[in-house]
């Protein structure tokens, strides 16, 4: 996808880390789950997490400047898989952290940010790639291909050892 003037796509750094935490707040506040004031502690928990993930490789970020200006940005996660014979591999992709500014949507960044994420996917191997849908970014995923899926997630949390 062709990006408007003065728009970059590029990977990550561990020095991005605040950034993409700071985007990965902003996406909760515009879903509704959670406030400003909520979100604000779990910003430097989650730029301490994404520096290390970042470095590691454990967390590969793609971002969207304007200008040099970050204004969004989208991660993936690779996940161990049971191999099957329709599909051999043995990890699977999570998209997860997609978020543009608020001023920058509508100009095709979302877009342009889940077409470099699939091709990172289709770079390794893969053909696995789930995501959590907010209603915002829904019709860009179904745009894209993506389904609900047979199978639902449950959840359970269980409390710390006592």
């Amino acid at each position: 996808m062709r990006l408007p003037a003065g728009y970059a796509l590029r990977p990550a750094t561990p020095a991005d880390a605040p950034a993409v935490a700071r985007q990965r707040a902003q996406m909760f506040v515009d879903m509704g789950t959670l406030t400003p004031e909520a979100a604000a502690p779990e910003v430097p928990l989650w730029t301490d997490w994404l520096r290390g993930a970042l470095a590691s490789g454990e967390y590969v970020g793609l971002l969207a400047e304007w200008e040099g200006t970050v204004v969004g940005g989208a991660g993936l996660m690779f996940f161990p898989r049971i191999p099957t014979l329709k599909d051999p591999a043995t990890r699977k992709a999570h998209v997860l952290n997609v978020s543009v500014d608020p001023a920058h949507r509508r100009r095709g960044l979302a877009g342009a940010l889940m077409g470099a994420a699939l091709e990172e996917v289709r770079a390794r191997g893969l053909r696995q790639v789930t995501l959590n849908a907010a209603p915002l970014g829904r019709p860009i995923y179904e745009r894209l291909g993506f389904v609900e899926s047979t199978h639902p997630e449950l959840r359970l949390t269980l409390e710390p050892p006592a």
